[in-house]
């Protein structure tokens, strides 16, 4: 199971109206992937992530959750 305390997204402001939803979503996909690692991570910093401005808050939020599980899956090699 994956446990985030905070979650802060830095959104470019075209984004920023969407902020909640794409930040609900990205929970929700993150829900979604198995955890098998017991960590404890105080940070995670990923990469910024590139979408196209016509890119849906569920694209969005894909893009998102997969940067952060990379970062997970990174921090447990």
């Amino acid at each position: 199971m994956l446990t985030i305390e905070r979650l802060r997204l830095q959104l470019p402001h075209a984004f920023r109206d969407r902020a909640g939803e794409i930040a609900r979503l990205v929970a929700e996909e993150l829900a979604a992937v198995p955890m098998t690692a017991d960590l404890q991570l105080d940070r995670l910093t990923v990469p910024p992530v590139e979408v196209s401005s016509l890119a849906t808050d569920r694209d969005v939020a894909r893009a998102v959750a997969t940067s952060v599980y990379t970062g997970i899956r990174n921090e447990t090699r």
